[in-house]
């Protein structure tokens, strides 16, 4: 290994051009473990992305091995029979009206595809070289060994297949069966109106006091949070697409058993989640983000922020890159296996993105019959028509193989399947067999040199997401994917469609790449900011529109700026930060409903401990913060009354009219982005929408203060009398070995680290006529190499501790700076000579990853 001001050994390694020339691959690596890739000389980007596939598969070989079989679902061919039902779903969900390798034909250009071979054939570069021991590795990673296999050989599929696998996901999302359950419930205590009207106050489809994010912040009433500025126009020339999709309204169809189809529908959902836990791939949906314009900023640069939040795990969801061809360079952080960076910075600009919450999946109830003599048939404006039926052999490493059939109607794959009662469910997904679309969208804009090409990559993506820009010509906001057109669909999209008399054709939606989706180029305001909230006034989620009411999350960031911009007159870089510390801890619960628990308090008769109480809710800050060293510790009394008060308030005041549909209804009344319910309730008068009853029956403190003493007395009976001593452990996240949909994408893990509503990964630039500044930190580090003897890689895990005190490190971009940072290099060129070379020692650095 390299001693200090020696050159380092190098790999015979190239890339063969199409000419069958060869293309010398550099792959330089900082302290941290961040490779940076250069083919300065080759004929186009493909030579990079084959060092970068060699880089990627050198660190996360096993974590992209189990993504691609998870895309494949052929999982229990290598973990054994206890993931069968998990392959089974996994089929199921990537299911497409149109095979990948096609799509890559038809919705790619040259380019395109030459990155995803390069990238396939830079993994199995890697491959060959562990198997022939020329790779620095002692062997495959510790899981491959633990389950005895070994990677197979990748191909452009394969590498498109994780990318489709993973990010289709936050796309995917559809309640319509849980909103018919309810619905249903509903309808069996109370008469049609009163339920129709209680199901509104859970599924109102369009809220115009929701906070959004492509034109002003909110339009109408703002929740108090902290103190906050009036929104103002700031900067001008902007441009902003006012669009609508208005599409609540009219019919709709529940099935025979709606509330068994939707338990169906959630041990499917299970499955999946649950498997991919255990396989490492992340399923939450979220990410924040915020871009503010230099002539809102103290330095006259344009700021951006990202936050995705894709869960923790080791090793991370999140891989960061560094990428160096002969006429581009960009870095940054993107999930591991996707040969696009998806938050980083060019040079000419930074961009990040968020998932978009949106109407992406419409379900269909269908009728269907089984003849004896052929496949399934389901009905359609009067006719019958076969079910195209796949059946598959799915392969089981300690067991039988098993068989398993896949089926589609003409409104997509079927999810739910019940020939004795005539019935199944199908799925029209927006984005089906248009994958690559969006994969394309990644990989143009990371190139884009302003805010508008930027925009135009960004909307070619067919799946619900927010890219956001800042950089040349601004900052941007745009939302993508395609949506059901109101003026086309005459049902009622929060709930299921009538198979039998509905469907959506090409002609049905709107598609951000028409440019019929909202987007925000320069807003008046000066900012935008996104916690996957509404991305316009007159834009409605459908299914879910309850994660967009007036309170939301995103206001926390909307108030904060609007703070800085009131008494400070502008936005900082370090403000950003400290927006990150704020977000991670402040109880979103408290700030919006603390005060109304000790306004209903002040002057109640309360006992000794009950005064204490209130006394520790007064103290409190309203963070949920543990103390001890990384936040350890446990939380402060205050913290530990108001958590146990609020889920005592939620039922007194919503089981009462809910009824037996309380618990389902919770998904909607306490959801994590916000109560937007609750809030109405409160605000009878300031906000837009009624509630169809006063669910406090005019005895509003009561119902605070009935929560409050019942939660006092329990915590008295399970911590004693001293309120002081009323401190809750911490809730921690445990750093395992899973990520996205629950695949184990380790053997081992880093630990845990305290909860906190904050990024997987955060990064953040500042931009002028040049980057003046970019950082991030990456827990719990860059590899998740673990040797066969069980030994983790150095970089395993030495981002975590800087994660937990909140500093963060440089994003390396100039070839200067990358050079200066490089202690170890790998040098992927031609052998001559038929052995390995070294590296010219000018070119070299110290030290050894």
């Amino acid at each position: 290994m390299a001693a200090a001001g020696q050159f380092v050994g190098t790999t015979a390694l190239a890339y063969e051009e199409e000419d069958g020339t060869e293309t010398p691959v550099r792959i330089r690596r900082d302290e941290y473990g961040v490779p940076h890739v250069y083919a300065r000389d080759g004929r186009g980007p493909a030579p990079v992305f084959y060092g970068y596939g060699y880089a990627t598969a050198r660190d996360r070989l096993y974590q992209l091995e189990l993504y691609r079989r998870y895309y494949h679902g052929t999982v229990a061919e290598v973990l054994g029979e206890e993931w069968v039902e998990f392959d089974r779903e996994a089929r199921i969900n990537h299911d497409s009206a149109v095979p990948l390798a096609e799509q890559i034909e038809r919705q790619l250009e040259d380019e395109h595809r030459a990155v995803l071979r390069a990238y396939a054939e830079g993994i199995n570069r890697h491959i060959e070289d562990v198997r022939s021991g020329k790779s620095d590795r002692p062997g495959f990673h510790r899981g491959f060994v633990e389950h005895e296999f070994e990677p197979e050989p990748w191909d452009s599929v394969d590498v498109a297949g994780v990318f489709v696998a993973t990010m289709a996901f936050f796309s995917g999302v559809n309640l319509e069966g849980l909103n018919a359950a309810v619905l249903a419930g509903l309808e069996a205590e109370y008469d049609e109106e009163t339920a129709w009207e209680l199901f509104e106050d859970l599924q109102w489809g369009d809220d115009p006091d929701a906070p959004t994010s492509g034109d002003v912040p909110n339009p109408g009433f703002t929740p108090p949070t902290a103190a906050a500025g009036i929104y103002a126009d700031r900067i001008s020339d902007g441009e902003t697409n006012d669009v609508s999709n208005r599409v609540t309204g009219g019919e709709y169809r529940l099935s025979s058993d709606p509330a068994g189809t939707f338990e169906r529908q959630q041990e499917r959902l299970g499955t999946l989640v649950d498997g991919a836990h255990e396989l490492g791939i992340p399923t939450t949906v979220g990410s924040n983000a915020l871009v503010v314009h230099g002539d809102v900023t103290e330095s006259g640069d344009h700021l951006l922020m990202g936050g995705p939040q894709m869960e923790f795990s080791t090793p991370s969801v999140m891989y960061e890159v560094g990428l160096h061809g002969p006429d581009f360079d960009t870095a940054g952080i993107t999930v591991a296996g996707y040969p696009a960076i998806m938050f980083g910075h060019n040079g000419d600009g930074s961009f990040t993105s968020t998932a978009g919450i949106d109407k992406s999946i419409q379900t269909f109830v269908e009728s269907i019959r089984t003849p004896e003599d052929g496949p399934a048939e389901h009905e359609f404006r009067g006719e019958w028509y076969e079910m195209d039926e796949d059946e598959q052999r799915i392969e089981v490493a300690d067991a039988e193989d098993v068989t398993h059939t896949v089926r589609r109607t003409r409104h997509g794959v079927v999810t739910d399947y019940d020939p004795e009662t005539g019935e199944a469910v199908a799925q029209t997904r927006a984005f089906d067999g248009r994958d690559m679309n969006s994969f394309r969208a990644f990989y143009d804009a990371q190139f884009a040199d302003d805010v508008e090409s930027y925009g135009e990559a960004a909307q070619q993506c067919d799946y619900a997401l927010n890219f956001m820009w800042a950089g040349e010509g601004g900052i941007g906001f745009f939302h993508l994917g395609r949506y059901p057109d109101f003026e086309a669909v005459p049902w009622d999209t929060r709930l299921p469609a009538d198979g039998t008399e509905h469907e959506l054709t090409d002609d049905d939606f709107l598609r951000a790449a028409d440019g019929e989706v909202p987007y925000s180029i320069n807003p008046p305001v000066g900012y935008s900011a996104q916690w996957n909230n509404k991305p316009a006034p007159d834009w409605d989620n459908g299914d879910r529109s309850y994660s967009w009411g007036v309170d939301h999350r995103v206001q926390r960031f909307i108030n904060l700026v609007e703070h800085e911009l009131e008494t400070t007159g502008s936005v900082s870089y370090e403000n950003l930060k400290e927006m990150v510390y704020d977000t991670s801890f402040v109880d979103l619960r408290a700030i919006r409903y603390k005060p109304f628990l000790l306004e209903a308090l002040d002057g109640a008769d309360l006992s000794e401990t009950e005064s204490e109480a209130k006394a520790a809710l007064e103290a409190w800050d309203d963070y949920g913060q543990a103390d001890g060293e990384d936040y350890m510790g446990t939380y402060p009394p205050g913290y530990t009354v108001f958590d146990a008060f609020f889920p005592r308030l939620m039922e007194r005041t919503f089981a009462p009219t809910f009824g037996e549909q309380f618990e389902s209804a919770m998904t909607f009344l306490d959801f994590r982005y916000g109560r937007a319910t609750l809030m109405r309730a409160l605000y009878p008068e300031e906000t837009a929408l009624d509630t169809a009853v006063d669910y406090f029956d005019g005895d509003r403190d009561g119902v605070f203060r009935e929560a409050f003493q019942e939660a006092v007395a329990e915590l008295e009976e399970e911590y004693g009398r001293d309120v002081a001593d009323w401190r809750a452990d911490v809730a921690v996240d445990d750093l395992g070995n899973v990520v996205l949909f629950g695949m184990p994408v380790g053997v081992g893990d880093a630990g845990e680290l305290p909860f906190m509503n904050r990024g997987t990964e955060n990064h953040f630039v500042r931009i002028g006529d040049e980057v003046v500044c970019a950082e991030n930190v990456l827990p719990p580090g860059n590899s998740g190499y673990v040797s066969p003897d069980g030994e983790p890689g150095p970089h395993y895990d030495d981002q975590l501790d800087s994660f937990l005190a909140f500093e963060y490190k440089d994003l390396l971009f100039e070839d200067g700076e990358v050079a200066a940072a490089t202690v170890d290099q790998r040098v992927l060129q031609p052998d001559t000579e038929g052995c390995d070379r070294a590296a010219d020692p000018s070119e070299s650095a110290s030290g050894t990853d």
